[in-house]
């Protein structure tokens, strides 16, 4: 039974279960998150009233001993987007809440005062959290864990939060960042600045047997994988040199397509840095998560992918040490990379196309933008214009929606999609917004991509096989994090197969799917996420991306004179979903995976 902890910030608590019909549809994680907020949130919900929801959720792989679970996903009705928000993030706090006795938990309603929240066991309380206020994510983190022991797991926001930025996010542990944005936001809006949850023992799994087995099948292709050891090495950033080869690097918003010297260098630079200890998941066989130390001594998060090719390539930013400085504030602070990234580039070409006369951000610029960053922490007079994000942002300058790198109100990721066609209609279609790690098409930056994807490889600028593979990938993360497994493992780097995540679920929740099964169930989730995106999204956007990066060719770099044919591509994707030609699942579509659904 899945087992729900319903708190009214207000006062109120339920403890509940979900029908063993809804759980064996969706399974857990992200599938329910996705079931409750369509079925049981009020379609008029506002993303900032009171009444909105704040929705955690690990898988049943959670709290068990199976290695990379120990993540969760927490979704929303976002702020940026009005559709469905999602978050993700590794390390340890969903294990911990499974471990405590709970699958879901839904935070309803707004605290009196700032406040944190306790959940061990049966005890679940609320306390003033005056104390924590202005206080980082990461001495958040410390406070807590030096004041209740070292068996807790604490997740919080930072000051960015507490000051209304729009795209602040949740960082759990002090060191995993819950991206993209929109849940941090919501959980300010709520007035709750911290989560903590407290161990208990690790959850039995009905097939000891066939659970150790499939992890070691696991472990073999790992101890094997040329990716699995550059992700272990580098994370995300992995994947940089064939981002740059294949010409998905461009600066200046996108404007640039041949890389200067120092953006070029970007990688091997920071491949130079020390490391230092790892924060990898417990016992996953590939620790994918590390630290750096700057000249002064201060250990700091490495950069992901998305920190150095967003403030690296599209603002200009050619120093290590200022990427590395940067990626320090925006974990602090508690902001998506991602997002902060977009906002100063879009402010950057205002201000050099003469529509933002502030002059305090020209490109290339790594002090004015830790300034920038900076000034979020702080309460201002009149709000920060960085600090609505760039999809807001973009209807306050005249014209700027041709060059603001957002889809449906969320940043777009600085990949460029003139250079890989996956990656394209990933951030023209997701349901969340322009954020392609909703299905992590990450192939076409790979070497042999695995052997079980759907249709042969192509050109990442050829059209050919395209659709079918993102729809693959979109399934196979929505059952990802309906299981509880780590996406980093499962698709990032390649490492688990279909049949390896059929197998890992079945010995965690004693019921065996098939292959069909499995694409049913993907296919399910992401069906019922474009379902709400469609009937109750802000301003019900079209798939596509912005003028920029949909009409206009590069000039230079390896993808000059290439444009991802959106609208080709769009027909071929709705029909191979089961939806109509507007892109909306039809009832017959509904029916067949068993949505009931009639709003």
């Amino acid at each position: 039974m899945t087992r729900v902890l319903t708190i009214d910030l207000g006062g109120k608590l339920e403890r509940s279960q979900l029908s063993p019909e809804v759980t064996r549809d969706y399974l857990g994680g992200r599938g329910l998150i996705a079931w409750m907020l369509l079925n049981q949130l009020p379609p008029d919900t506002a993303p900032l009233a009171a009444d909105n929801w704040l929705v955690f959720a690990a898988g049943p792989l959670a709290g068990t001993d199976s290695f990379a679970t120990g993540g969760f996903v927490v979704g929303t009705r976002s702020p940026l987007t009005g559709c469905i928000g999602y978050s993700w993030a590794q390390g340890h706090w969903g294990a911990a809440l499974r471990r405590s006795g709970y699958d879901v938990l839904v935070l309803k309603g707004h605290a009196p005062d700032w406040a944190y929240l306790l959940i061990d066991g049966d005890r679940v309380r609320l306390y003033p959290a005056t104390k924590l206020l202005g206080r980082d994510t990461v001495a958040t983190d410390a406070e807590l864990r030096a004041e209740l022991g070292d068996d807790w797991r604490v997740l919080c926001i930072g000051p960015a939060g507490e000051n209304d930025v729009a795209y602040a996010a949740i960082v759990a542990e002090g060191r995993y960042m819950a991206e993209p944005a929109g849940t941090g936001a919501v959980m300010a809006n709520k007035r709750l600045k911290a989560i903590a949850v407290r161990e208990r023992d690790i959850r039995d799994v009905p097939d000891v047997r066939r659970l150790a087995a499939a992890q070691d099948v696991v472990r073999r292709r790992v101890d094997t994988s040329q990716i699995a050891a550059a992700v272990r090495q580098y994370g995300s950033s992995a994947f940089l040199a064939r981002a740059i080869e294949w010409g998905a690097l461009t600066e200046r918003n996108g404007q640039d397509g041949k890389l200067s010297e120092g953006v070029a260098r970007l990688g091997s630079t920071l491949a130079l840095r020390g490391q230092r200890a790892d924060h990898g998941c417990a016992g996953c066989p590939m620790p994918c998560y590390h630290d750096y130390v700057r000249r002064d001594g201060v250990q700091v998060p490495r950069p992901e992918l998305e920190s150095i090719v967003g403030f690296g390539a599209r603002c200009n930013v050619t120093s290590p040490d200022a990427l590395l400085a940067i990626a320090d504030r925006c974990l602090r602070l508690g902001i998506d990379p991602s997002s902060a990234a977009a906002a100063v580039a879009f402010l950057m070409e205002c201000q050099q196309q003469g529509l933002n006369q502030s002059g305090t951000l020209p490109w290339g610029d790594d002090e004015a933008i830790i300034t920038a960053l900076d000034r979020l922490a702080q309460k201002q007079e009149r709000r920060d214009m960085l600090s609505l994000g760039v999809g807001e942002m973009s209807d306050v300058f005249w014209g700027g929606l041709a060059f603001a790198p957002q889809v449906k109100g969320l940043a777009m990721t600085a990949l460029d999609p003139r250079a890989l066609t996956q990656l394209a209609l990933a951030l023209a279609t997701s349901p969340i917004g322009g954020d392609h790690r909703y299905a992590m098409p990450y192939e076409e930056l790979l070497d042999e991509p695995p052997s079980w994807l759907p249709d042969e490889p192509s050109h990442p600028q050829a059209v050919k096989g395209k659709v079918n593979r993102l729809i693959w990938h979109e399934r196979f993360a929505a059952v990802l994090d309906a299981a509880g497994l780590c996406r980093r493992l499962g698709l990032m780097a390649y490492q688990v197969s279909p049949g390896e995540l059929l197998a890992l679920i079945a010995a965690a929740t004693g019921t065996t799917f098939s292959g069909a099964d499995l694409a049913r169930l993907g296919e399910r989730i992401v069906t019922v996420e474009r379902l709400f995106a469609r009937r109750y999204g802000d301003n019900g956007a079209p798939d596509g991306l912005p003028e920029r990066w949909q009409q206009n060719a590069l000039e230079e770099g390896r993808a000059a004179g290439y444009l991802p044919r959106i609208d080709d591509l769009l027909a071929e994707y709705y029909r191979r979903h089961g939806w109509d030609a507007n892109g909306d699942p039809t009832p017959a579509r509904l029916q067949e995976l068993g949505i009931d659904f009639s709003a």
